[in-house]
């Protein structure tokens, strides 16, 4: 099913969320008033992954992976592994947080003996999930691993983000909305941890849970009466 919906390109995303897994990469268009429109096509067959990593510290050009997990939609697990940095020997202000002790990791493979599958799994992803996921995808794209490497676009959604617009607390020291930690996140989505917090795998799994409960209140909040009140031109 093809839906073209007018607005900006902040509504015509927020629409496709409102549709949650069945929609499809959003192709947004510039009118010739200088407005926009978009046609999404929603589609049952959507393969989505949530994905998080532990790191060494903050900076992709000089830190390293320490573990990485994906889990599709269900939260099935589709890889969830620790690896061993190829130039850091210690990092003990990420171990602080994540519990990853270099000693945890020195019998553990590189990321590059799992690139293949990695590159697998993301290539064949129509959408990318994750929280601050910028940070992670910056970390993959520093081992080349990244969504944009396999000549498609994937639709990738920041659920930090997606949470932040729909608590719609704004900070106006940043002039954007209030950012939420994924533990404050989860809590308000009542979640319950399958794990400590800081661990990619339970990251990964309360970030799903936190979309799922983004997209539920969308759709929850405005209906079909509300996308149509804030969508006049909304077409089915």
């Amino acid at each position: 099913m093809k839906i073209r919906i007018d607005g900006t390109p902040e509504e015509i995303e927020q629409a496709a969320h409102i549709f949650g897994p069945s929609c499809g990469p959003i192709k947004i268009t510039k009118k010739r008033d200088g407005g926009n429109f978009g046609y999404l096509e929603v589609d049952e067959c959507q393969k989505i992954i949530c994905l998080d990593c532990e790191t060494t510290g903050l900076d992709p050009t000089e830190d390293e992976i320490l573990s990485l997990s994906i889990v599709d939609w269900d939260g099935n697990v589709l890889l969830d592994r620790r690896y061993k940095p190829e130039h850091k020997t210690e990092w003990p202000d990420a171990q602080r947080v994540n519990g990853i002790s270099p000693s945890s990791v020195a019998k553990c493979r590189d990321i590059w003996a799992d690139s293949t599958e990695i590159c697998q799994i993301i290539g064949e992803a129509d959408e990318i999930i994750g929280y601050n996921v910028g940070f992670d995808l910056g970390f993959l794209d520093a081992v080349r691993i990244a969504p944009y490497n396999f000549g498609r676009k994937p639709r990738v959604t920041d659920t930090m983000y997606e949470f932040a617009k729909l608590q719609g607390d704004w900070d106006s020291a940043r002039e954007d909305y209030k950012w939420y930690k994924l533990t404050e996140a989860a809590r308000i989505a009542e979640y319950e941890w399958t794990g400590e917090a800081h661990g990619s795998l339970a990251d990964a799994l309360a970030c799903l849970a936190v979309q799922k409960y983004v997209d539920a209140e969308w759709r929850r909040l405005r209906g079909p009466e509300g996308i149509q009140m804030l969508y006049p031109n909304f077409r089915f």
